[in-house]
């Protein structure tokens, strides 16, 4: 029993590792893609025949719009963050409730086991004593 609760906290540590690494890597990849994306729309805009005025007002709405997928992509990231964080909040609380009601379990079953003991003790004692005489 001890041993599959062990087997069961490192089996949810593990998860927790994959999940924050999930992050991670999701973080990394959106902000290269963004990074791709600004390159490729900047590019875009210097290499069009287009007026300076025309261009510094693309080359703004492109900044733009890329600043607001990286905040966008920045929130997505911290409430995935926020929603593991959370779970493994509660894992941890859910764990330390089974160990308390465990701890009540063995509490009670030592109880139980040691008012046993002493029943057969007294028995064991009583039956000696009548061969005794």
């Amino acid at each position: 029993m001890i041993m599959k609760n062990l087997l069961g906290k490192l089996s949810k540590e593990k998860r927790k590792r994959e999940r924050t690494e999930a992050v991670k890597k999701i973080a990394v990849e959106v902000g290269v893609v963004a990074a791709i994306t600004a390159a490729g729309v900047a590019t875009g805009i210097l290499l069009a025949p287009k007026s300076g005025k025309e261009t510094r007002k693309d080359i703004n709405k492109a900044a733009v719009k890329t600043a607001e997928a990286i905040k966008d992509t920045v929130h997505k990231s911290t409430e995935m963050a926020k929603d593991s964080v959370a779970h493994v909040v509660q894992e941890v609380s859910d764990a330390f409730e089974d160990v308390q009601h465990k701890t009540g379990d063995v509490k009670k079953d030592i109880k139980d086991g040691s008012q046993e003991i002493a029943k057969d003790i007294h028995k064991t004692a009583e039956k000696i004593k009548k061969e005794l005489k």
